[in-house]
């Protein structure tokens, strides 16, 4: 049953979002994850915040309360 609902959730995934690989140096991973919890988000979320800063809401994030996608100005 496992693999049906992993099926599922990756064809989603596939159908809803694009990936990005990024590479950073030895040991900066740890210091993304130490910096988004701080912040109380995933890393994922971190990284898109991040970009959102950068560029003046580029990127649509999802509204934590009513779950719906929305681009926001930073």
């Amino acid at each position: 049953m496992a693999k049906t609902s992993d099926t599922t959730k990756n064809a989603w995934n596939a159908r809803n979002y694009d990936q990005i690989l990024i590479s950073v140096r030895k040991g900066d991973k740890d210091k993304l994850k130490t910096a988004a919890a701080a912040d109380g988000v995933s890393v994922s979320r971190f990284i898109v915040d991040s970009v959102n800063l950068r560029t003046g809401g580029l990127l649509s994030v999802l509204d934590d309360k009513s779950k719906k996608r929305k681009c926001i100005n930073a």
